[in-house]
């Protein structure tokens, strides 16, 4: 049986200006749909972090048919309007092809954006506003966290109505809430199995919403460690990914049926191949077989170790056609 049409896109971190234009020819050359950047502050896989609207202006004019996300936005450090503008901005600048991926990830207390308890809930604040800011327009919003009033932005998008917004939503009680806005959801390190669970948390609550499931993106980003040896991908995968099963307190792992896990150092190894892709290109084909199989719709790698992500991209292609 023939499978659905799936897409399929990399995403890196923001470590480069140059490497941005780089890996993003890459991935166009490939045949690939999209390429995302992270907005990571303090270098979670590197030591240098540039500002991801800079690399998505390079990604953009480094390429002419991609999709250009970011994966994504930390909402928790920025203002909707700001950000509102530089995507407007983006989307001019690539002729139509921005994708706007949000998310209350990565709090850093060092910089002063410590973690709080209503992190999630202006999240969705700023998911809603911003969506509005994109659409241009009047537009009059009143909530806990912002307060707008405006007859528009100066600029409209290329994209009408908007470009696309889509949520990194990774626990269910988020998954329910950006049912209501989202035009793509994008969790990260979800296990297939799990996977499909969610997305139909997703699409009931989109249901109830008065929406129609299908027009909510089902996307998946997963990190990805693929040699041609399974036991040479392990041995770089473990150092590197063994902090995924904390990333969400313990919900994912505890629906994997782990427990105890408190410290990089209770990570046993099947958790993170569980959580990731990690093997030779035949192991990564079975498993981005999995993922399609679970109702992901467009799934996005970003290959680690971030030195090795070009060289990286090749085996992945090969794995995606052994999937097919």
């Amino acid at each position: 049986m023939p499978r659905p049409s799936v897409k399929f896109g990399i995403s890196f971190p923001n470590f480069s200006l140059e490497a941005s234009s780089q890996i993003s020819r890459d991935v166009e050359r490939a045949k690939l749909d999209s390429v995302w950047v992270n907005d990571d502050l303090v270098g979670v896989f590197q030591k240098e972090t540039f500002d991801p609207f800079l690399c998505m202006a390079e990604m953009s004019r480094a390429t002419r048919k991609v999709s250009i996300g970011s994966a994504v936005l930390a909402t928790y450090r920025k203002h909707p309007v700001n950000t509102a503008l530089s995507l407007i901005s983006l989307d001019h600048l690539s002729g139509g092809r921005i994708v706007a991926g949000v998310g209350s990830c990565c709090p850093s207390p060092e910089w002063g954006f410590p973690a709080t308890k209503d992190v999630a809930e202006r999240f969705l604040e700023f998911a809603s506003l911003l969506k509005k800011l994109l659409r241009g327009g009047e537009v009059k919003f009143k909530a806990k966290y912002f307060s707008v009033n405006t007859s528009g932005l100066p600029v409209k998008p290329r994209q009408r109505p908007h470009p696309p917004i889509w949520a990194a939503a990774n626990l269910d009680r988020t998954i329910r809430a950006i049912a209501e806005v989202a035009d793509g959801w994008l969790p990260i390190c979800v296990p297939p199995k799990i996977y499909s669970s969610e997305a139909e948390t997703l699409n009931a609550t989109a249901e109830r919403a008065g929406r129609k499931p299908r027009e909510i993106v089902k996307g998946c980003m997963a990190f990805i460690v693929v040699s041609k040896r399974r036991g040479e991908a392990v041995k770089k995968a473990i150092p590197l990914l063994a902090q995924t099963a904390l990333w969400f307190g313990s919900a994912r792992t505890r629906k994997m049926g782990f427990t105890g896990i408190s410290s990089v150092s209770d990570v046993p190894p099947e958790v993170v191949r569980e959580l990731n892709i990690v093997g030779s290109i035949e192991d990564a084909a079975q498993r981005i077989g999995e993922y399609i199989d679970a109702g992901v719709e467009h799934l996005v790698f970003q290959p680690l170790p971030v030195r090795e992500i070009r060289e990286t991209i090749p085996r992945i292609v090969e794995a995606i056609k052994q999937a097919a």
